[in-house]
Formats: structure tokens, sequence, C-alpha cells
């Protein structure tokens, strides 16, 4: 227990929880007031409500805790035992514009899942009921909306084109991505060599998840003073890493223990999903020509469910984004950080794929040794 409270990732995750919980109570309101009471009170319910409920006390709140690693390591001079509450008054000015922006990327991050959940017809998310469903899908729509244009109001006037450039950028990500549902789309890529198909998912990848990772950082690139040479290589760790959570998150979709609310949601989506990617790498040509018909006719769901090959595609693609997550870490070795802010680093982003690795070993683990008994058993 004594661990936990002087853990400084511990801390801070608490600290940013209060931080947003106070924004929600207070801050908020201050931003729509309204004298009438009558209108305030329909904006509590048809606004304000909807929009707490997209903010999960699930939520690893990666990008935001991004804000404050960087604030840590680069502007306290790599200080992680000094608490946040604790900082001093020449310090606090530039934090306070570290946290707006802290606040601004959940608010956007939130608002970008309840528009996904619609976009994808999601029937939950977190084991709740989506907001579009919850509330129906005017009211969720116009919330999400909103809360776009509550970040902008937000964050620092200096920051505000960063944002606008990030949210453009997604929305043309997402536009790729929602391309995959179509079947003329589908069929296209299906004729793609395999570099090219890997080429358009990383460039999806990088444009609707990297975005907005990068964003606490393209931020405190205006704020802090970052070496040149730590620019270079962490723009393209965070950049990298948005392909590694995106990777991560398709193999989630395949794993019912974690992911029971959407399990294999991706395969009524063409080749959306590096999973399925995967699966039509190893394939035979003769494989690829029946794979191809169950897309035509949608039975691919079917077809990948039944298939002898779709553990070994798990598996590629598991390998995959580990040997990429290998490789960033080993950049980001290249940057000068102490033993704490190392640590702290992989708490955001390598710590949150433990459990999946954890699962889908356990699941070629176990493919293995039905394989073996079958063999044992045959001789």
């Amino acid at each position: 227990m004594s661990n936990l409270i002087n853990d400084p990732y511990v801390n801070d995750l608490k600290y940013f929880s209060d931080k947003l919980n106070y924004f929600l109570d207070s801050e908020l309101y201050e931003i729509l007031y309204e004298d009438n009471k009558d209108i305030q009170t329909i904006l509590q319910k048809y606004l304000i409500q909807t929009a707490r409920s997209s903010f999960s006390t699930q939520a690893k709140r990666i990008r935001p805790m991004l804000c404050y690693w960087l604030f840590r390591n680069f502007y306290m001079q790599g200080n992680f035992t000094e608490k946040l509450s604790n900082i001093k008054l020449s310090e606090k000015k530039i934090f306070e514009k570290m946290n707006k922006v802290a606040i601004t990327i959940e608010i956007l991050h939130s608002a970008s899942l309840v528009v996904d959940d619609i976009e994808d017809d999601s029937k939950e998310r977190r084991g709740q009921e989506s907001l579009h469903v919850k509330y129906g899908m005017p009211q969720a729509l116009n919330t999400a909306n909103w809360m776009y244009f509550l970040a902008l109001k937000y964050v620092p006037q200096s920051l505000k084109s960063i944002v606008m450039d990030t949210l453009f950028d997604c929305h043309i990500g997402q536009a790729l991505d929602l391309s995959s549902k179509n079947t003329e789309t589908t069929y296209h890529h299906f004729l793609l060599s395999e570099n090219e198909r890997w080429e358009f998912y990383e460039r999806c990848a990088e444009l609707k998840t990297s975005k907005l990772i990068s964003l606490a950082f393209d931020c405190a690139k205006k704020i802090l003073n970052i070496n040149k040479n730590d620019i270079i290589i962490l723009e393209n760790v965070f950049r990298i890493y948005g392909i590694i959570y995106q990777i991560f998150d398709d193999i989630k979709n395949f794993i019912p223990e974690l992911n029971r609310d959407k399990l294999y949601e991706d395969l009524n989506s063409g080749m959306r999903s590096a999973v399925v990617l995967c699966f039509l790498d190893i394939l035979t040509e003769d494989e690829k020509i029946q794979m191809n018909n169950e897309l035509i006719n949608n039975r691919f769901k079917e077809y990948f469910l039944n298939h002898a090959k779709k553990f070994n595609a798990l598996e590629k693609c598991f390998y995959k984004a580990s040997y990429l997550l290998h490789l960033n870490s080993i950049q980001l070795d290249s940057v000068h950080f102490n033993k704490e802010s190392r640590e702290y680093l992989s708490e955001i982003i390598e710590k949150p794929f433990d459990e999946i690795k954890k699962k889908i070993f356990s699941m070629i683990h176990l493919k293995y040794n039905k394989s073996i008994v079958k063999e044992n058993y045959a001789l």
C-alpha cells in the first residue's frame, strides 16, 4: 500500500482525475452559464449530463498522463518525486497550461469515442451502453460535436491552431477507416500487395489514432523547452505508438475476456483490422480466392472464426505489434531519462498492453498444446 502512495504515476493519475472532476463540476458550468434557469436546467439534462457520461472512470487516461510526463521530464528536469499539488509558484503558470492541454485532449478523445461508436453502430463501450444507445442518436451526436468546440474554447489561445490541425487530420483518418465498410474499397485493397495494404493501414492509424496521442507532444513543444534531437525521436515514437496502440486494439477485438461488448465486431468491416490483414497475408492463393468470395457474400465472419489459420493470424499480428513496441523502446532509450522518468513513461505507453500480451500468449500456448496432443494421439 505504501508503494502505491509513493508512486508518482498513481499520484498524478489521481491528481488528473481530481482536476477533470473540478472541470466538470465547476469550470464547465462557468463556460456554459445561462441567466435563464429554465434554459440552464435543459442544458444540464441534454448537454452537460450527456457529456459527463462520455468520460469513463475506467479510462487509462494515456493522453493526459503523457502531458504530465512531458512537464515533469522537460520542465521539472526529471523531478518525479515532487507532488504536482506542491510545485513551486514559478512552475505553476506553465503547469496550468499543460494541465489545460491534458483536459482538452481528454475532452477530444471522449468525444471521438462517442462519434466512433455511432459510426460503427457499437452498442456498448467498456461494459456500458454507448451514448447514442443510452440518450438517442441526435443527443449523443450533438453532444460529441459540441465537445469538439468545448475543447477548442478551453485550450490556451496559442495552441488552438494545433488542436484544429489535429481534428482535421483525425477526421481524414476516420474517413479512411470508414471506407473499409465499402465493398468496392475492400475488393480494391484485396488486390493490393501486402506492403500496399499495410501502408494504407498504417497511414489510417497514424491519422485517426497517433494524431490525438501526439497532440500532447505537439502542444508541449510550444510550452516547454525540449531539445531538438529529442523532438525528432519523440515525434517518431509517438507516431509509431499510435499504430501499435491500434494494432493491439484490433487484437483485443478477438479476445473474449477483454472485449465482450465488441467481440469480433471488426469481422463485419472488410479489411480494416490488422488481424484480418495478417490472416490474408498467410493464406494460400486458393484460400485467398475463397476469402474474397466470403467477403463479397457477407459471410467472412463465420469463415474466419472456423478457419484453421485464425490463431496463426492472431499470432502474426501480435508479434508484429510486439516488434514495433520493442523498436520504440530502443528509440526511447536513446533519449536521456532518469530511472523514474522511464518507469513513469512505461506505465503510459508499455504497461497498457501487458494484459493483452498475457491473454494472447495463453491462447497461443493452448493452441500449440492441443496440436501436440493431436499429434501424439495420431502416433
